[in-house]
C-alpha cells in the first residue's frame, strides 16, 4: 500500500511540477465612459424669413430667383368626415378630411418643379401634417396633385387632401422641404 500512495504522491508532485511551468495570462478588457465635455453657454441666432399669409381663397405670387416665378391659388378648403369616394378609400384617420384646389401657373422664365410635398399643413394640436399622413393617400379622392414639372407659362389645376384633427389652420407651400415662402389660413 505504501508504494501505491508512494505512486499516487509522485503523480500529483509530476502534475504540479508540470502546471508550475505553465503561466496564464487573464487579460481583463472593459469599455471606459465617454468623456462628455461641455461647452459654456452662449447666445444662439435665429433667422427668421419673412412670407407673405394669405387667406385660403385667395392666389400668390412668388418671384425666387431670377426667372422663377409663378403663381399659386388655393381655394378654400373642402372637409368630409367620410371616404371621398362612394365605392372606395378609407375614412379619414384622424377625424376630417381637408381638400385645397391648387391651381399653380409657371410665370417665369425656367421650368418649375411642384410637388405635394411642397405643401403642408400646420394643424393646431396635430403639428406638421403632409398629405401622405394619416389615411390621405386611401381617402377615395379621384386624383390628387402628383409631382409636375411646369415648363414657363404651363398651369397645373389639382386637389390636395390632408387628414387632420381641426378643420382650421395654416397651409405652408415650402419649395424643396425649405422654410415657408407662402402661407394661407383657413
Amino acid at each position: 500500500m505504501p508504494a501505491r500512495l508512494l505512486a499516487a504522491a509522485g503523480c500529483a508532485l509530476a502534475l504540479l511540477a508540470g502546471c508550475a511551468r505553465v503561466h496564464h495570462r487573464v487579460v481583463i478588457t472593459h469599455t471606459l465612459p465617454p468623456i462628455i465635455e461641455t461647452q459654456s453657454p452662449h447666445p444662439a441666432r435665429t433667422i427668421v424669413h419673412d412670407f407673405r399669409t394669405y387667406r385660403a381663397g385667395e392666389t400668390a405670387t412668388l418671384d425666387a430667383q431670377q426667372g422663377v416665378s409663378f403663381r399659386i391659388g388655393v381655394s378654400k378648403p373642402e372637409t368630409s368626415r367620410t371616404r371621398l369616394s362612394p365605392s372606395y378609400g378609407y375614412a379619414p384617420q384622424h377625424g376630417y378630411y381637408v381638400t385645397f384646389h391648387l391651381t399653380l401657373v409657371n410665370t417665369g422664365s425656367q421650368p418649375i418643379e411642384i410637388n405635394p410635398r411642397d405643401f403642408v399643413l400646420r394643424i393646431p394640436g396635430q403639428g406638421t401634417v403632409t398629405s401622405y399622413d394619416g389615411n390621405s393617400p386611401y381617402s377615395g379622392a379621384s386624383r390628387q396633385l402628383n409631382t409636375t414639372e411646369l415648363e414657363p407659362g404651363d398651369h397645373d389645376s389639382a386637389p390636395l387632401t390632408f387628414d387632420v384633427r381641426r378643420t382650421h389652420g395654416r397651409l405652408d407651400f415650402r419649395p424643396g422641404g425649405a422654410g415657408t415662402a407662402l402661407a394661407w389660413t383657413f
